[in-house]
């Protein structure tokens, strides 16, 4: 029963949003926590399945992506979102949703549920993470009832590996700290020595 009522909780609507004319009402406002790590912003619960290539959806998966805080806007390329459509669960605990490459920085998850429990229904829901520079490589599902897919809308890129020069002329920079320690070292024994 409490897996059951973890959808059920909602959490209130962010301050500022308003509802695009393309979405459908929200049934129920959106958990941030359904998920580890929280998402930072969540938009739905929207009825429905909206996580399809159909360009009604695709307008409102537009519409619900602009209700994130983030800055990213979606250009309606489903062919790409598409692509990284997950219909199933990993991990040992079957709640794992990975996309078969490492998240960073904001990263942006839209899901659809059916029949979740809770008020809630058949819904889609719009999920915004931030996971910095260290990465995540999946995201928990808290409670899985009703999951049917999920796709991945955006996610940052890792960060920089630094050139071969750069390498170079790091390297270089140890070599001379040391040379230098070396040297202060062996003047400083020579001082005691007199």
């Amino acid at each position: 029963m409490a897996a059951a009522s973890a959808v059920a909780v909602s959490t209130p609507a962010v301050a500022g949003k308003s509802n695009v004319q393309t979405l459908p009402a929200v049934t129920n406002p959106c958990d941030l926590g359904l998920t580890t790590p929280d998402a930072i912003d969540c938009a739905g619960y929207y009825p429905g399945n909206l996580v399809t290539g159909s360009d009604a959806d695709i307008q409102a998966q537009k519409d619900a992506i602009a209700e994130l805080d983030g800055d990213f806007v979606w250009d309606g390329d489903w062919a790409s979102v598409e692509a990284t459509k997950q219909l199933t669960l990993g991990g040992p605990d079957g709640n794992q949703l990975s996309f078969g490459e490492t998240l960073f920085g904001l990263t942006i998850i839209g899901a659809h549920f059916g029949n979740v429990a809770g008020p809630a229904g058949n819904v889609s829901v719009f999920w915004l993470f931030d996971f910095g520079t260290e990465g995540a490589d999946f995201v928990t599902l808290d409670n899985i009832q009703g999951f049917s897919n999920a796709v991945l809308y955006t996610t940052g890129n890792p960060p920089a590996v630094p050139e071969p020069a750069t390498w170079a002329m790091m390297l270089l920079g140890f070599g001379a700290a040391g040379t230098a320690m070396r040297r202060s070292r062996r003047t400083a024994q020579l001082a005691q020595l007199a």
